[in-house]
Parts: structure tokens; sequence; C-alpha cells
């Protein structure tokens, strides 16, 4: 049900501050072991389903209000380099990993569909800007600038990649 979910994610939160264990880490364990010890383990993803959207709104909302006009200025080189960086990466991965496997045709294409960025990062930057209040403002105005180009991006390259590859038909 929606209150065992819900009581399990706020038990594994509460643990988590308590122990002073990382939230992100100890939440995602929590879903490996419900995923792969629970005899009925889809109940608890579904029931969380019908309630996530509100937290996710909540958390991105905050995640951009957080984000000062002055900070803009102070990130725009590491937002450009972890930009640029985090593609390179990418790229470099999907094409080392398309060679690897055997799909040389995916090589050229395939680090641009795993350009698009989660709330993960922006999460693990709210975390690692507690522990290093120095680049506070920067570092998660960085963070956040960079997921809101990779959201833009991110499909529209994905889209781009899949096609070529002859993954999907263009629309």
């Amino acid at each position: 049900s929606q209150a065992e979910a819900l009581g399990g994610v706020l038990l594994c939160g509460g643990l988590s501050l308590l122990l002073e264990v990382s939230f992100l880490l100890s939440t995602m364990t929590m879903g490996i072991v419900v995923a792969n010890v629970a005899h009925h383990h889809r109940r608890p993803f579904r029931a969380i389903a019908g309630i996530e959207w509100p937290f996710m709104v909540l958390f991105f909302l905050l995640s951009g209000a957080s984000i000062a006009a002055e900070d803009l200025a102070g990130a725009a080189t590491l937002t450009i380099a972890y930009i640029v960086l985090r593609v390179m990466g990418r790229v470099a991965g999907g094409w080392l990993g398309s060679r690897w496997s055997g799909r040389p045709l995916w090589s050229t294409v395939i680090g641009f569909a795993l350009l698009p960025q989660a709330g993960i990062a922006i999460g693990m930057a709210l975390m690692a800007s507690q522990r290093l209040p120095d680049l506070d403002g920067t570092l998660l105005t960085a963070v956040v600038a960079a997921t809101i180009f990779f959201e833009l991006v991110g499909p529209v390259l994905t889209r781009y990649s899949l096609e070529h590859l002859g993954e999907v038909r263009g629309a």
C-alpha cells in the first residue's frame, strides 16, 4: 500500500539521518533490496508511483530556487567545463563500449544518446554543497544549469542517435 511504501522511505530516511549515512545511497540500497528480495516487489513501486510527482516537483522547484542570480556569473566557467567534460566522457565511453561489444556502427553516436541527466546529479550536488560550504552556491548553480542544458539538448540528441542507428523511426 501507499502507507507501507511511504513508511519504508521515511524509515530509511530517518535511519540515514540517525546513522549519519548518505540519503542517496541508503534509499538506492533500499530500492535494490526491495526489488530483489521482496516477493511482491512491484507493489511498493506502484504504490509510490501514484504519489511521487508532487515530491519530484518540489525537489526540482527547490533546486531551482536555490540558485542566486549573483552565483550565475561565478559558476559559468565551472558549468561550461562540466558540460564539455561530461559530453566528452559520454562520447568516449559510448565509443569504447560499442567497440568492445562488437558494434562499431554505434561508436559514432551512442555517446550522445547518454546525455540526458537525471535529478540524481542535483541530489549529489546538494550533498556536496553541504559538505563543502565554500563551494555551495557555485557548485549547485553549475550542476542545476548543466542539468537544464542536458534536459533540453539530451532528448533531442538521444532521438537523433537512435534514429541514426535505425532503432526508432523518424517522427
